[in-house]
């Protein structure tokens, strides 16, 4: 009788390093939109009160639970030999973060018609692309370094 082979969806044993490492990223994505959905209110004058803080804090954590149960999870494509997760994952983020710089100074002239701020336009562009890579980098690190070396 020949031995079943592994499940494709079964992770090897980490060291309790790599799977608190492995959580932290996991919840970063989350820390930086709920620090972007602040960031673009202080732009526009409003401060948050402690109760929007909460209600932006749980709001978050009930997307991030309710994307976890229902996305699927798509196998990663082939990967170049001799890649590495930490420039992959850095490439990857770059990309993002330049579109979001675009989409975001295009946002940002429209919104300003509608809702002014004192903060320089190169400055919230910034923000906009800041935000999106280290999302993008914390969410790509945590799941290529499953498959690659550092």
């Amino acid at each position: 009788m020949a031995a079943k082979p592994a499940s494709p969806l079964k992770q090897p044993n980490r060291s309790p390093g790599a799977v608190w490492l492995d959580r932290l990223l996991s919840l970063c994505p989350l820390a930086i939109c709920i620090l972007w959905a602040a960031g673009v209110a202080i732009f526009r004058g409003h401060e948050l009160k402690p109760i929007e803080w909460m209600i932006l804090v749980v709001a978050g954590f009930a997307l991030q639970l309710l994307a976890r149960m229902t996305w699927y999870r798509r196998p990663l494509p082939p990967l170049p030999e001799g890649a590495r997760a930490v420039p992959l994952a850095a490439l990857i983020a770059t990309i993002v973060a330049v579109i979001a710089c675009l989409f975001g100074g295009i946002l940002e002239v429209v919104a300003e018609n509608y809702f002014p701020s004192d903060v320089a336009w190169g400055l919230r562009m910034l923000w906009h692309a800041g935000c999106a890579f280290g999302a993008v980098y914390c969410a790509f690190l945590q799941r290529l370094l499953r498959v690659l070396p550092a």
